[in-house]
């Protein structure tokens, strides 16, 4: 059996709206194995139509126009929460689409799969991190992805704070300007290369002048019950939207002791920098 784990990501980070993401040690793991049919029964039954994983593994021998292997999938651990801003659908797409990759003997480097995780997600912020580890920047370009990764410092402690509640990524686009004021704009750019650097040397006071969205952040945070008291209360720390929500992501260089705030339960997690591992057993 081919074992496959995907890390959680948290994407945006506050002024990186569709652009940056961070990859957190929380997973998701399947099973694949080459079958006579294709096979997702092992999964529960709300997630069998339409199965997320199946059809990127299927949407890779497609991409790259080679013979179709039927295979049988088997969610082995599934620990990243649906429709919390934590990349669970991210980590479907980049499961599938690199076990087609290994099973098809292709066997490409993880980074080369981007452009086609990217068409299947929309948009590159989640399956970059996902793929690659670490905190990732993306665009694109001649209508391929171009990405940088960088290596957060060691100091700085990351906690998702999680609510008891999901909130679907349409809803959350849905309530998003068609335009904004130019001001607006400026005040994301200006903040937004500044902050790979903050990450880089830990510094949380740059982090939190950075982490002050005008471009999604501002109508989302409408969205999620309490968040932002949540903010208010940790205010010594850089606090984001996770994704689309309704997770919270908090940053600081001081040790959160609470467990609870609210409805969120605080987790508390670290970077993951390797991205999507694969096992064969």
């Amino acid at each position: 059996m081919l074992k496959i784990r995907v890390p959680a990501t948290s994407a945006n980070l506050s002024v990186g709206f569709d652009t940056l993401g961070i990859a957190l040690n929380i997973y998701n793991e399947f099973g694949f194995e080459k079958s006579s049919f294709d096979n997702v029964d092992a999964f529960e039954s709300k997630f069998r139509t339409n199965n997320l994983v199946l059809k990127s593994y299927k949407r890779f021998f497609e991409y790259y126009n080679i013979k179709y292997v039927p295979v049988k999938i088997l969610p082995l651990r599934i620990d990243i929460p649906s429709s919390r801003g934590l990349g669970s659908s991210a980590s479907c797409i980049v499961a599938g689409v690199m076990a087609a990759n290994i099973l098809s003997g292709l066997n490409l480097k993880k980074e080369d799969l981007l452009d086609l995780c990217a068409s299947i997600e929309g948009h590159p912020d989640n399956v970059l991190p996902a793929l690659v580890g670490g905190l990732c920047a993306a665009f694109m370009a001649h209508e391929k992805y171009y990405y940088k990764k960088y290596i957060p410092s060691s100091r700085l402690q990351f906690y998702s704070l999680i609510p008891p509640f999901e909130l679907k990524t349409e809803l959350s686009r849905s309530v998003l300007p068609k335009m904004y004021n130019r001001c607006d704009v400026i005040a994301n750019l200006s903040r937004i290369v500044n902050l790979p650097s903050a990450f880089i040397d830990g510094d949380i006071e740059l982090l939190k002048a950075i982490f002050d969205d005008k471009i999604h952040e501002p109508y989302r945070y409408k969205l999620i019950e309490h968040s932002l008291d949540v903010k208010t209360y940790f205010k010594d720390y850089a606090v984001a939207i996770s994704g689309a929500g309704s997770s919270l992501l908090v940053i600081g260089d001081k040790v959160i002791e609470l467990d609870k705030i609210y409805d969120f339960k605080i987790v508390k997690v670290i970077v993951d920098n390797n991205g999507v591992e694969i096992y064969e057993c």
